[in-house]
């Protein structure tokens, strides 16, 4: 191992060992940006999905890009047309925001959803995509270097790829395992109808054991389905189960 791979390593290990003592999801994410900062990032976009579904939201979206720039980006429903955001939910290596070639044959929704981009000079930077659950869940980052132009920002990151990228994956690992159920707020009992609809129990028998109303238990499992962006019943168990909200 050459130095510049030890350091590489020593730097990952220290935020790792830095992300374990978050106090909350908030101190996690000041200390992300502490670690980031070395390499020119000053903002951060980060999305999480349980399996990936082009037809769901990100079940966890924290960003601390221009609040004005974030609404733009949805308000108008273009945020799942940015190519970046595109990329990261189908492809696994990171995608430097100053390929060209991604400019070619983008579709009339992605070039409009890029010229939110120039407006708000979100311009410089990188995506790492990443995945957990086997493969079937998704996570993606977005990095931006607000300050620095395209060369400068890609030198920084040929040059840090390693210490970058397992920066990142450790504050993945970290909020996904440690902080998942201060971002998918389900009340106690929203999670425990959840546990029982896992052990495969239907809505009439969870309220007798919970001594309580069908109709009741079925409008916690609808508010939990909603919280957890979930199309079905289903998809909650299983998010609720990928990301420790229950276990079996």
């Amino acid at each position: 191992m050459t130095a510049g791979q030890e350091q590489d390593t020593q730097r990952i290990l220290d935020a790792a060992a830095d992300f374990r003592q978050s106090a909350d999801v908030d101190d996690l994410w000041a200390r992300l940006h502490r670690h980031l900062a070395d390499f020119g990032v000053t903002g951060v976009m980060y999305g999480a999905e349980a399996f990936a579904d082009a037809g769901r939201k990100q079940d966890i979206l924290l960003y601390s890009y221009d609040d004005a720039y974030v609404d733009a980006k949805m308000s108008s429903g273009l945020y799942h047309c940015d190519e970046f955001v595109r990329a990261a939910k189908v492809e696994t290596a990171p995608i430097l925001w100053s390929d060209a070639t991604r400019l070619e044959g983008l579709s009339a929704a992605a070039r409009r959803s890029l010229d939110i981009d120039w407006d708000y000079g979100v311009i410089t930077g990188v995506t790492l995509p990443m995945r957990f659950n086997n493969g079937l869940g998704v996570s993606g980052i977005g990095l931006h270097a607000a300050r620095l132009p395209w060369a400068e920002f890609d030198r920084i990151w040929f040059e840090n790829t390693r210490a970058i990228t397992g920066i990142v994956h450790a504050f993945d690992v970290r909020l996904r395992e440690g902080h998942a159920r201060e971002v998918l707020r389900l009340a106690p009992r929203e999670r425990e109808c959840l546990l029982w609809l896992a052990a495969g129990l239907r809505p009439q028998q969870i309220a007798h054991r919970l001594g309580t109303h069908e109709k009741t238990v079925e409008k916690q499992i609808e508010a939990a389905r909603r919280k957890l962006n979930a199309t079905t019943t289903v998809q909650a168990v299983v998010t609720a189960l990928v990301y420790g909200l229950i276990a079996p």
